[in-house]
């Protein structure tokens, strides 16, 4: 059994159920008795058949109402207009059908003395329904917010998690054992022949793993802060590389408060070293920029590919599916005669606290 026919079946039990003691209230009003099964088998069955095609006929007006008028965007509007829509709906269909009743069958389907002319008798069946429907949409409204709630926490557990396994791939990257071996021979290196390098180099190294750690569980940094990450990597590689590499950043100072995934330039300036063959003449330059304050741009020459080393397609995709979470803006890639890579500035207001502020 599919959802849509358990919902109707749901939708059919109750609105008969409703149907039969609408009509008993209204038998009881007007005769000082309950309607027994043997003597108002007919009525108790026209009851039911008008509350089954109200609850049908109001499940699928609600539905076309919520795509027409959403919950979420105009949740007082759609409240009272789903109120009015559904009274007059549940209204006509009464009336309409105890009128067939009554020219087919006759006022005693109902019971003895039964008459549409009764203004009491109509006021009474209006003030039902009003009461009826207003209890009805309280809880259609009180259960959209409980689904809307539901839905908007799972989609920021997904998105959390989603964005926690791209952080993880990102620092996986960081602390591989090919980046360590590579340190721990320039420390060796270095040990005999300078000691004040080499024990800055350690200093240097170990700030980087603290930031990598630290940073492992954050969904966005200050810019201030991946820029000083920034500085301590370029000792490392200006260490290992000496004058071979020069790393530039030239960045105004009221941008720096600005949010960035962590390890997102640090991703950029290693695969351009990754990614290009430098010696003493072939040289790479990296130049870290803003353009109008909303954009960073992290530009490298090119000195020629590496043979045997893979496309850095991979850390591009890991930066851009980070950036999805917080900002519409596209990251945009330039590889002409200089490889670009411009990405938006992330502003305190990112694209999750606005969907919380709209939940």
């Amino acid at each position: 059994m599919n959802a849509f026919l358990r919902r109707t079946l749901l939708v059919m039990f109750i609105s008969g159920s409703l149907g039969w003691l609408l009509f008993a209230y209204l038998h009881f009003s007007e005769t000082d008795s309950f309607p027994s099964l043997r003597e108002n088998f007919s009525g108790l069955m026209v009851a039911m058949l008008i509350g089954w095609i109200n609850g049908v006929g109001l499940y699928f007006a609600n539905g076309w109402l919520d795509k027409w008028l959403p919950w979420r965007n105009h949740y007082a509007t759609r409240f009272v207009v789903g109120y009015v829509v559904n009274y007059a709906l549940a209204l006509a269909i009464t009336y309409v059908l105890v009128i067939i009743t009554l020219s087919l069958a006759g006022p005693e389907t109902f019971w003895v003395g039964f008459s549409l002319k009764d203004l009491d008798l109509k006021i009474k069946l209006g003030i039902l329904l009003l009461c009826t429907l207003f209890i009805y949409k309280v809880v259609y409204a009180l259960l959209y917010s409980y689904q809307h709630y539901t839905v908007a926490q799972i989609e920021n557990i997904q998105r959390e998690r989603k964005q926690l396994e791209l952080q993880f791939e990102a620092l996986k990257s960081q602390i591989s054992p090919h980046y360590l071996f590579n340190s721990l021979n320039t420390i060796s290196s270095l040990v005999y022949k300078d000691t004040p390098s080499a024990e800055q180099f350690i200093r240097r190294l170990v700030q980087t793993y603290q930031y990598i750690l630290s940073t492992q569980n954050k969904r966005f940094v200050t810019l201030q802060d991946e820029i000083d990450f920034v500085l301590s990597y370029y000792y490392l590689l200006r260490i290992r590389f000496q004058q071979q590499l020069t790393v530039e950043i030239n960045l105004p100072h009221n941008i720096m408060h600005t949010k960035i995934p962590p390890l997102t330039l640090q991703i950029l300036v290693e695969n351009a070293v990754k990614h290009n063959n430098l010696s003493s003449d072939k040289k790479l330059f990296i130049y870290i920029t803003a353009q109008d304050n909303m954009f960073l741009k992290v530009i490298n020459t090119k000195t020629g590919a590496l043979s045997g080393v893979t496309s850095f397609r991979v850390g591009l995709e890991n930066i851009q599916k980070r950036y999805e979470f917080f900002t519409d803006k596209k990251i945009e890639i330039k590889d002409d005669d200089k490889f670009v890579v411009t990405l938006p500035v992330i502003h305190h207001k990112t694209r999750e606290h606005e969907h919380k502020h709209s939940a």
